[in-house]
């Protein structure tokens, strides 16, 4: 027995289990799109912070030289520089034919300089080193780690060794980084690091504030990864992309419950003839809403921590320290702000459908004569519509002008999701024209840089080519500007190639190798996490933009099949009306995907306009994009009205005309 109007949420959804199940479906896509964006931007930033870390080789925000004692106790003693440490460069010593750097780092500065270590660790006292290993055969043969080494009248033990980098090979300069516990006044430079809840503008000003700009690096590419808010032009972007999904959510849920509601107009009159208020038309509705909220918000944030970890695994099978890009980070701020965003859109989206509900008359409500528009009737003149197939057709076009509400809601979830993905193609376009990307100065393993003395040159080239291809690890030898660049078979035998090319060539003549592997590793390991990235958040974005236009246009035909069974008694064959449904569907997909495609490049025009301030490159309309937002929608309104149409085939007629 039902004491209250409330329980009568309960005994709906309950009684109308496959249509709450469409609507709880709707309110999943919309947590699980927004909670997968924040957590999928959060995880970003962060596995690009250590990718840009290790492709610089440093994690310090800024670093100052020429400094006094006043410059030293206000970073010292400043609140919002989280660390801060002192390296110096010391002289170069000759070692055969190239020089060794020396570098001195204490502790915290050391920690900055993890990023540079390609194998072991960092020195801990002054008589242990790390070392380019690309300089190893000129210090000592055969030296490995563990090993010690004499160098300018010091033994040092050889604990690490630092990634090869290309200008410390071509101008045959080494690097030994190792500890030095003190520092005079003034010596070498200070690398700090900000305190993560400072404002990173106001810090830095206050540091260039301190000395001249030429005695000031500022790590910039970190700061504009780690800090995006602190740039204009990423913040700009970042709001426009926030706003399309929150936009994108309200979407999604309105639409589910707009169509759920519009049904039960009748229901509801029934309901205000015996005496329900409007107070009380809206608690029902309300707390249906309230119900399917609770339930499909777990769910949705769910999903959203299964998408990024199926992620997390792909980096895991890519790349070979896959465990080191964290991208599947929980974030529970993030969690929380998608579940209540989610739960007051739901609310919202609920409210105003019974508001309306609660307004009218409960005779109109009764009668069903509310969706119905009083049209003037025009004489058609075309030949075509005249023809027997342009009958469903001109049916269909009918039904979709009769109700213009309907149409409004099936549209707004195609239009929604042609944006999403245009827009988020768009952001890979950027991404993809970041110079990480795009950088192909190194494409060879090695590079072997000649220095010719003779005028006839050509023809040592041409011998120096053939010498080089003779070498057994190397796989491709080609010219380019007075260099050749060499592929390798193993990659792993770098070292010993280094000295047979040496050894080979190098005798004679005068020659730089450049041992190009170690920035190419960290080069395409970069590429390859903006690539996984970006391709996985466009699957996601894509596969609950589908679902969300298969649920609504589901939704939308399921509803009408009291409509439906009364064209059939009427006459009309099985065949045309699933023309008529499928060109509903059509008419949906291509006047959604062209008003989809339409405000998509808007918004990827402003978009470029945002990041043209970080990046310089050029817009042009994402065609691609756009041909497969408008296939893609035309597929899927087609797909969308197969399974209800099964349904409602074998539908018994007079049980559905019978249904309230």
């Amino acid at each position: 027995m039902i004491s209250s109007y409330k329980q009568l949420s309960s005994k709906y959804l309950k009684g109308n289990i496959k249509r709450t199940i469409l609507t709880l479906v709707g309110i999943v896509l919309s947590v699980a799109l927004i909670s997968t964006i924040g957590l999928f931007m959060k995880g970003s930033q962060l596995s690009q912070i250590e990718s840009i870390k290790r492709l610089n080789g440093v994690s310090f925000h800024a670093g100052i030289s020429n400094y006094d004692e006043a410059i030293l106790n206000k970073i010292r003693y400043n609140p919002q520089i989280a660390s801060y440490g002192l390296m110096s460069q010391g002289d170069k010593v000759p070692v055969g034919d190239i020089s060794v750097q020396m570098n001195f780092a204490d502790h915290r500065a050391l920690g900055f300089l993890t990023y540079s270590l390609k194998d072991g660790k960092l020195p801990a006292n002054d008589h242990e080193a790390a070392v380019d290993s690309w300089a190893l055969p000129y210090i000592k043969n055969d030296l490995q780690i563990g090993g010690s080494f004499e160098l300018d009248g010091k033994t040092y033990q050889l604990v690490g060794l630092l990634d090869n980098r290309a200008f410390t090979q071509k101008s045959k300069v080494g690097r030994l980084l190792t500890y030095k516990a003190d520092f005079a006044l003034g010596e070498g430079r200070i690398l700090l690091e900000i305190n993560q809840k400072a404002n990173f503008n106001e810090v830095l000003e206050e540091i260039k504030s301190l000395t001249e700009d030429k005695n000031i690096v500022i790590n910039d590419e970190l700061i504009r990864v780690l800090k995006p808010e602190s740039n204009q032009s990423i913040l700009a972007m970042l709001v426009i992309v926030v706003s399309i999904v929150v936009i994108a959510t309200v979407v999604v849920i309105y639409n589910a419950f707009q169509i759920s509601v519009v049904e039960r107009m009748k229901q509801f009159g029934l309901l205000r003839s015996i005496g329900a208020t409007r107070k009380q038309i809206r608690q029902i509705v309300i707390r249906e809403a309230a119900v399917l909220a609770v339930i499909a918000i777990p769910i949705g944030i769910v999903c959203s921590l299964l998408a990024l970890a199926a992620l997390q695994s792909v980096f895991l099978i890519l790349l070979e320290d896959g465990a080191r890009v964290s991208f599947f980070h929980i974030d529970w701020p993030i969690l929380l702000i998608s579940s209540i965003i989610t739960l007051m859109t739901v609310l919202a989206s609920s409210y105003y459908p019974a508001f309306f509900a609660g307004r009218i008359s409960p005779l109109l409500a009764i009668s069903s004569r509310l969706s119905i528009k009083k049209e003037t009737i025009k004489k058609q003149k075309s030949t075509v519509l005249r023809k027997p197939l342009s009958f469903p057709l001109s049916l269909a076009l009918k039904n979709v002008k009769r109700n213009k509400n309907r149409y409004t809601i099936t549209i707004l979830s195609i239009i929604i999701s042609g944006v999403l993905f245009i827009t988020f193609s768009s952001l890979m376009d950027i991404a993809f024209a970041s110079k990480y990307v795009n950088d192909s100065s190194t494409k060879s393993d090695l590079t072997v840089v000649l220095k010719h003395d003779s005028p006839d040159s050509s023809v040592e080239s041409q011998q120096i080519g053939e010498l080089l291809k003779s070498i057994e690890n190397v796989s491709e030898v080609y010219e380019q500007d007075s260099s050749f660049r060499i592929t390798l078979k193993d990659a792993t035998q770098s070292l010993a190639t280094v000295a047979d090319i040496q050894q080979t060539v190098g005798t004679n003549r005068d020659i730089t190798i450049v041992n190009h592997l170690d920035e190419n590793k960290a080069k395409d390991e970069s590429k390859l996490v903006i690539k996984v990235l970006v391709y996985g958040f466009i699957a996601v974005i894509s596969l609950i933009g589908s679902l969300n236009i298969l649920n609504t246009i589901t939704i939308s035909i399921i509803i009408r099949r009291k409509e439906l069974a009364a064209l059939k008694s009427i006459g009309m064959s099985q065949r045309d009306l699933k023309k008529m449904i499928i060109y509903e569907a059509l008419i949906y997909g291509f006047s959604g995907s062209l008003q989809g495609i339409f405000f998509g490049c808007i918004l990827s025009y402003i978009m470029y306009l945002a990041v043209s301030g970080v990046m310089k490159i050029q817009w042009t309309i994402p065609y691609e994009a756009c041909f497969i937002t408008f296939v893609s929608a035309l597929f899927i309104s087609y797909v969308s009205v197969l399974v209800p149409l099964r349904k409602i085939q074998k539908d018994n007629l007079i049980d559905v005309i019978r249904e309230q």
